[in-house]
């Protein structure tokens, strides 16, 4: 096992742990938060199921604060959605490729920042990569493997720079005729976000809201709840219980290949945290393993990440460099974090030797997280 290195400056830009497999661990138990005053609204959407947790005893007005948050979730799926003909992003990827195309000026603004990340990430997270995920099947949750040729044909219509973003106007333009656009890697997040400032709105300011539980924020704190750490099952939910914390929600990341391991606690005050990984999606052809999350510079799926976590401001932005980072080597997640202070990844990698893996991270505190192996 690697030497545990001493905190520092660069410690804090970047660290890593070796870890074995937790055959010495208490294995914990799955439960729900235990508190007479926490209650939990959940709803399916954007293929997955989103929650929110709030104090009861606290805020009388919670109840409708959700209801209202639930209602503009159905409002931005039905905007956000490819699978729907009649979304506004559907009919943007009809008409803007024929000329300036208007859209909503939130959305549109949601557009500026992927295609910000692009820019700053080189191109690893790009909404224009939709065509790729389809020629491997991920689109329809199965698994093909296509002809070389076929992937660089394809890679001639994805990139960012293809669209053209009028901010006076607020129009979107497609420069190459067949280029589309899929905010599947940024749009739950950003639904998050808004249900975020809604509830901010209405004053209620202690809260956390995740969808899918791999897209999380957490405003204030739950120190008058049970002190249970919130899972984060982007690799599995299983609950340990743990303090309470004036400072924030626990938010807990699981072993990527171990079953009801832990291998980190996060906390969370007015942050939010996004976590990619191909656990869930993939198929084999030849023996080997290929997953969901293709790297839009090469068209392949990465396969050199377990999953990638990325806490800052914004769940959208959380969301966006989760995948981003997955796809990126270390050098450059470094590099990234290193000229963004306020970005914090931890990222899982495969270890040197059978069942190790090793932790990567980036701009992380003590007080931030805890490793649990």
């Amino acid at each position: 096992m690697a030497e545990e290195r001493q905190t520092s400056r660069r410690d804090l830009l970047r660290g890593k742990k070796t870890v074995g497999l937790p055959s010495d661990l208490e294995r914990p138990t799955s439960s729900a938060i235990q508190s007479g005053y926490l209650a939990e609204y959940s709803k399916p959407a954007m293929a997955c199921q989103f929650q929110v947790l709030l104090n009861m005893k606290q805020y009388s007005q919670g109840p409708q604060a959700v209801t209202d948050g639930f209602e503009l979730l159905d409002l931005l799926e039905d905007q956000l959605t490819v699978y729907r003909d009649h979304s506004e992003v559907s009919q943007l990827n009809r008409s803007a490729s024929i000329g300036p195309t208007p859209v909503e000026t939130r959305l549109f603004h949601l557009l500026r920042l992927a295609n910000r990340i692009c820019d700053e990430t080189s191109g690893a997270f790009d909404i224009t990569a939709s065509p790729l995920t389809k020629l491997w099947g991920f689109d329809q949750r199965s698994g093909v493997m296509p002809d070389h040729a076929d992937i660089a044909q394809v890679l001639q219509r994805v990139g960012s720079s293809n669209l053209r973003l009028d901010g006076d106007r607020e129009t979107v333009q497609f420069l190459n005729p067949e280029t589309r656009i899929s905010l599947g890697g940024i749009g739950k997040g950003h639904a998050i976000d808004r249900m975020a400032e809604m509830f901010r709105q209405r004053d209620v300011s202690d809260f956390i809201i995740h969808g899918g539980q791999s897209s999380v924020l957490a405003h204030g704190s739950q120190d008058d709840f049970s002190g249970n750490a919130y899972p984060n099952p982007s690799a599995n939910p299983s609950s340990a219980s743990t303090t309470n914390s004036p400072d924030g929600w626990k938010v807990g990341l699981s072993h990527p290949t171990v079953p009801n391991f832990r291998l980190a606690e996060f906390t969370l005050r007015n942050q939010a945290l996004g976590t990619s990984g191909t656990g869930r999606q993939g198929f084999f052809h030849q023996g080997k393993r290929y997953g969901h999350i293709i790297n839009p510079r090469t068209g392949w799926p990465t396969d050199h990440v377990h999953s990638s976590t990325v806490i800052s401001s914004s769940a959208a932005l959380s969301d966006a460099l989760a995948t981003a980072f997955f796809v990126m080597q270390l050098d450059e997640v470094e590099a990234y974090c290193n000229d963004h202070p306020n970005i914090s990844a931890l990222l899982v990698v495969p270890g040197k030797s059978k069942g190790q893996i090793d932790l990567e991270w980036f701009n992380l505190t003590d007080e931030q997280w805890k490793r649990l192996v």
